[in-house]
């Protein structure tokens, strides 16, 4: 099925407005970009290589749309593949966007499939998600669009293999993504390869509902704490208000600042700023792991015993968490308010018993009784105590520490899968890991800070990244420790 057939007039008009990508958004798909937005689609039509690193909501992903579909209305042999490190990114997220691009504009496009689209013989986009570089073979001829979405998280041997295709034809290469990961490809491109690429830096002071707010509209030359005390000066009523809510919000920024900007969480540097974090030498949790593990999916090979962890919270005190394991795989993570989720917890835990899960309760205070009440309902349970000695006493202050640390190596050594739990809209469990802190005591022994450390620094109690902790902890040797499996 072909575009829909214009009147002459129109297609006289359509076809000269092909050649700009910023008039084809506008006049041609109804769209209303603004200046970042425009400029990137203006990069991508007259440079190579474009690589934009962003700030949440930017709209980044729906200006990556639009160059998809403008690529392939502009050549008739025009080719546009998407990849992102998941299938899910790749199928919600910029497939979404054309798909909604589509049914705004005003050329009758096919209906597209899942992640394809086609206009003709050797005209049309695709999205890939896959780990194998050699599906990126065949895209040689014609005019060829690569999007890589959330491209700090695609995996080196795949940009091996756009540049094998870059090496003839009409190729043109856009990146882009949060600057979670300070390593890479991605990050390459931002720094020691720079001078090869057109990049973009979208800070959320950048986007139009914060920019208004800055003295003569430029960002550059002032800190963090200058831009934030611009937020503070708003009434609440002048934080709600933003000229384009489906962008950054002010009120978003206002809180991410108290959450993680002023407790310099490296969050606040990737996801508001910008900018590739600093990461701090004291962080027990580096980002990139972490952002790492949340692009995992789960590994099917092999089944494990499932094991549960239970971080425990008094009446009126954060949250119970519940996370479900098996294996490296992460699978589930509830979280529970009430005063007592006992019963939450146990219809949780309900589809996993037949399968004689593990579950690792922190024993300490009301833990002690919420252990108990699981055990009573037929369950292994093992509790533990993170404040006892640890089973290496002379590289450990603590179990605690010891948990901590065998879990951080879990995730240097890429095992742990965190897909289903870790890459969420709602990013606490990344937050709370990477905001925990370390140092070593006179005897050099490692010694993670405590929850009570943490709320002297203004940062809430980690449960959920605790419950992952937790997770992961084995069964007790002789009641001397715990052992990890």
């Amino acid at each position: 099925m072909s575009p829909k057939v214009l009147e002459p007039a129109e297609a006289v008009r359509f076809g000269k407005t092909l050649g700009n990508p910023v008039r084809y958004a506008h006049q041609v798909m109804n769209a209303s970009l603004w200046l970042a937005q425009a400029n990137i689609l203006k990069a991508i039509a007259t440079s190579k290589r474009v690589a934009v690193k962003a700030c949440h909501a930017s709209g980044k992903t729906f200006v990556a749309a639009l160059a998809v579909l403008w690529w392939i209305s502009r050549f008739k042999d025009g080719i546009a593949v998407t990849t992102a490190p998941t299938w899910l990114q790749v199928e919600r997220l910029i497939w979404g966007e054309i798909h909604k691009a589509i049914a705004r504009g005003r050329l009758r496009y096919p209906v597209p499939n899942q992640t394809e689209l086609e206009l003709g013989l050797g005209n049309y986009a695709i999205g890939l998600s896959t780990n194998e570089a050699d599906r990126f073979q065949g895209f040689h001829e014609g005019h060829v669009l690569i999007v890589l979405d959330e491209a700090p998280g695609v995996r080196p041997p795949i940009y091996d293999a756009i540049e094998g295709i870059r090496a003839g034809g009409d190729v043109r290469v856009l990146a882009q993504g949060n600057p979670v990961i300070a390593s890479g490809a991605f990050y390459e491109a931002h720094t020691t390869q720079r001078q090869s690429w057109t990049t973009f830096t979208i800070s959320a002071f950048d986007t139009p509902n914060l920019l208004s707010l800055i003295p003569g509209g430029k960002v550059n030359g002032y800190t963090d704490e200058q831009l934030v005390a611009f937020l503070a000066e708003l009434s609440e009523d002048e934080l709600d208000r933003n000229e384009r809510p489906y962008l950054t919000t002010r009120r978003w920024v206002w809180e991410k600042w108290h959450e993680w900007g002023q407790h310099h969480n490296p969050l606040w540097d990737a996801r508001v700023m910008g900018r590739f974090p600093k990461q701090a030498a004291d962080m027990l949790f580096p980002l990139m792991y972490l952002e790492q593990a949340a692009t995992k999916a789960i590994d099917k090979r092999k089944r494990h015993r499932p094991a549960a962890g239970i971080d425990v919270a008094g009446p009126g005190e954060d949250e119970t968490v519940l996370t479900i394991r098996e294996g490296s795989n992460v699978i589930e993570q509830h979280c529970f308010n009430d005063p007592d989720p006992r019963g939450k917890v146990l219809r949780a835990l309900q589809p996993w018993k037949m399968r004689d899960i593990l579950v690792n309760v922190d024993s300490v205070g009301l833990g002690y009784y919420f252990a108990k009440h699981i055990e009573d309902h037929g369950y292994t349970v093992n509790r533990i105590n993170v404040g006892v000695s640890s089973n290496d006493p002379e590289r450990f202050v603590n179990l605690k520490s010891e948990l901590h640390w065998a879990l951080r190596e879990r995730f240097e050594d890429g095992m742990v899968n965190g897909e289903m739990v870790m890459h969420m809209d709602d990013d606490r469990i990344i937050s709370q890991l990477a905001s925990i802190k370390y140092k070593h005591d006179s005897r050099g022994r490692v010694v993670v800070e405590s929850k009570k450390e943490l709320a002297k620094r203004g940062v809430k109690s980690p449960d959920r990244a605790e419950s992952l902790m937790l997770a992961f902890a084995g069964e007790q040797r002789g009641g001397t420790g715990v052992a990890l499996v």
